[in-house]
């Protein structure tokens, strides 16, 4: 049976946002008067925002303090980039059509609610899902099934009759853990590897007759 809905990872799977969380960090940082990598940064994308500042705090032997203040003066820049030069990803306009009126469709992130907002009015697809889980939704991030499991329930829909699509190896948990079965790993920027499992692998949302193969559609 084709799928109920599809649930869609947002960093990574929707937006190409890593180089605005990037930019983000690395200002924050400066406003702290530290420096830090390009690399370093993009440790965040992994992460929750203040499990990453904490790391990085303790791993500099900085006082660990004001952690929130700094999430929040740094999530209103990533929102400011955000806004200044939204970016979707290569067939994600065409993929979204082709889905609409065949599944409902969901974002299940571990970004604020602002973020995805953001980029999805930006591209003229806001309304085009039904639901979105973002950070603040939940108290636990992926790889924990948290929010895969809020949005299953708040669908009213059971995990084998949804497909989700992700972009890391954490991703992929959390949405196994919640017992969803049809997966896709869109690579992107990530190969081919061990990470993938036993999810149906597609380079990038193009071609869309792909996608749509690979989801049963």
């Amino acid at each position: 049976m084709p799928p109920k809905a599809i649930l869609f990872d947002f960093d990574g799977v929707l937006a190409e946002t890593e180089n605005h969380h990037v930019a983000a960090w690395q200002r924050t940082a400066s406003f702290m008067g530290l420096q830090i990598t390009d690399e370093v940064a993009a440790r965040a994308m992994e992460v929750d925002d203040r499990e990453f500042l904490t790391d990085l705090f303790a791993e500099r032997e900085i006082p660990v303090d004001k952690v929130d203040e700094w999430v929040v003066r740094k999530q209103a820049l990533t929102v400011e980039l955000l806004r200044y030069a939204p970016r979707v990803y290569p067939g994600v306009v065409e993929l979204v059509g082709a889905l609409r009126g065949r599944a409902r469709l969901a974002v299940v992130s571990g970004t604020w609610r602002e973020n995805v907002e953001t980029v999805l009015r930006a591209a003229g697809l806001a309304d085009a899902f039904h639901l979105i889980v973002a950070k603040e939704d939940v108290s636990r991030c992926k790889p924990d099934p948290e929010a895969y499991a809020l949005a299953l329930k708040k669908l009213r829909l059971s995990a084998q009759s949804v497909a989700a699509i992700e972009d890391s190896p954490t991703g992929l948990t959390a949405a196994r853990e919640a017992g969803i079965r049809r997966l896709i790993a869109v690579g992107h920027h990530r190969p081919f590897g061990d990470w993938v499992g036993e999810a149906a692998y597609v380079e990038k949302l193009v071609p869309v007759e792909k996608v749509l193969e690979s989801l049963g559609l």
